[in-house]
């Protein structure tokens, strides 16, 4: 049996009142844990309520919301699911659906694109039969500080991920040459720690690397043969269908794209 747990939304800042998975859960392959909401859906409540679902993800690795007793006081309060199934960790190692047979909180869902991430279904059952099945956009990201280790650990962070998310050999091998080029540019050029950030949506895969150096961007082309910088770079632009770098007030973001199956 399922485990099902209540919680109302008015208590989720105090700790009190609701039962609550032992943080030291058993994880994935446990059986998945029903979370029963009950009460406002408000900015104000929607806070901690990130960090009560992260918490069931993390302990149980598999959860159902229930919204079937939820008043939506506020409609940017839907983004707490989508951020909440972010931060716990990646698919499928953290599984988040819900369960919302209200017809207009289900199209709110939709139209905010809120299923993207966190697929909504019209019952828990329903819910429950689906919840092995990849949303629509699964991401994961992961900070480095400046250490010579954090290409390799970066790699084999993208190189887990891909492989939970059925990317093809070629996109894979190709994410990791251009997270191990970025970070390794991050480390030894800029001196700056990292943000990665990977995403499969439909046929596409997508990375950023971001920084926080200050120096002049990059040239966005391959550089000539004779310049002393920028191999690294010519190695993205060979393995990605296309690249680019956005500049930020504190440091810049590199990104790039692959096709994959």
């Amino acid at each position: 049996m399922d485990t099902r747990i209540e919680l109302s939304l008015e208590n989720t800042g105090d700790g009190e009142g609701d039962a609550w998975p032992d943080p030291n859960g058993t994880g994935r392959g446990a059986p998945p844990v029903v979370v029963a909401l009950s009460g406002p859906l408000s900015l104000t409540t929607a806070r901690p309520l990130v960090e009560r679902l992260c918490q069931a993800m993390r302990g149980y690795g598999a959860v159902v919301a229930d919204l079937s007793r939820v008043e939506l006081v506020h409609s940017g309060a839907v983004h707490a699911f989508p951020e909440a199934a972010a931060r716990a960790g990646e698919w499928p190692e953290v599984r988040l659906a819900l369960a919302a047979p209200d017809a207009t909180t289900a199209a709110l869902l939709e139209s905010s694109r809120v299923t993207e991430r966190v697929p909504v279904h019209p019952d828990v059952d329903a819910a429950l039969a689906h919840l092995d099945e990849r949303p629509a956009l699964v991401r994961g990201w992961w900070r480095f500080g400046v250490d010579p280790r954090a290409p390799g650990d970066a790699r084999t962070n993208v190189r887990r991920v891909c492989g939970y998310w059925s990317v093809d050999e070629d996109a894979r091998e190709a994410a990791e040459i251009v997270v191990t080029e970025l970070v390794t540019n991050a480390v030894e050029h800029a001196a700056s720690r990292s943000v990665v950030e990977v995403e499969r949506r439909e046929h596409r895969l997508r990375l950023t690397v971001r920084d926080f150096d200050l120096a002049p961007l990059p040239e966005a082309h391959l550089p000539a043969p004779t310049s002393p910088r920028g191999r690294g770079l010519a190695m993205v632009a060979a393995v990605t269908t296309s690249w680019g770098v956005e500049a930020h007030r504190d440091g810049k973001t590199v990104w790039a794209e692959m096709t994959t199956a």
